[in-house]
């Protein structure tokens, strides 16, 4: 754990069974219940939008760009403006950095930051890539990795939540 969080640049980071049950804890951390709308990757696998349905929440899917097969800005924009225009606000995003490439993390985070819904950084297949310098899985609120098979780095299984809130990293130890 404190390997990974000096290594990623964040506080502090906890160690789980899988990065599902990273991406489970960030949106139980978030207090996302049912009803609650957050915005998910289309181009992902089951993992990564499967938590907000435990919880009872309502994914809203949002296309990919086609030069990185990540979460389309534009679309992501679309999306939000759609729902303001019926009264939702969505209460995360669960942005996807798929084959080791970054999302356009800093077209996204300002969207998300104007509309005030969090961000889950899924980087279960990006461990070790950057963007702009920084370390993906860092961007948001919470950042996860995977270490399943398939993975950059393999234990065979496991995930990792990572978070600059401590207080919150130290509940999920809990």
């Amino acid at each position: 754990e404190k390997e990974l969080a000096e290594y990623v640049g964040v506080k502090s980071a906890a160690v789980l069974t899988s990065g599902t049950s990273a991406i489970h804890l960030a949106v139980k951390l978030l207090g996302i219940t049912k009803g609650d709308y957050v915005l998910c990757s289309s181009l992902t696998f089951c993992a990564s939008c499967n938590p907000i349905v435990y919880e009872g929440g309502i994914p809203v899917f949002i296309d990919a760009e086609p030069e990185s097969f990540n979460m389309s800005p534009k679309a992501l924009k679309k999306a939000l403006e759609d729902l303001k225009v019926k009264g939702i606000t969505p209460k995360a995003a669960i942005v996807v950095n798929l084959y080791g490439n970054s999302a356009n993390i800093e077209a996204i985070k300002e969207l998300c930051d104007s509309y005030n819904v969090k961000i889950i950084e899924d980087a279960a297949e990006s461990l070790g890539a950057t963007y702009k310098g920084k370390q993906t899985g860092t961007f948001g609120k919470y950042g996860i990795y995977s270490f399943n098979g398939n993975k950059i780095i393999t234990t065979s299984g496991g995930g990792m939540l990572v978070s600059e809130d401590e207080e919150k990293i130290a509940k999920v130890r809990f």
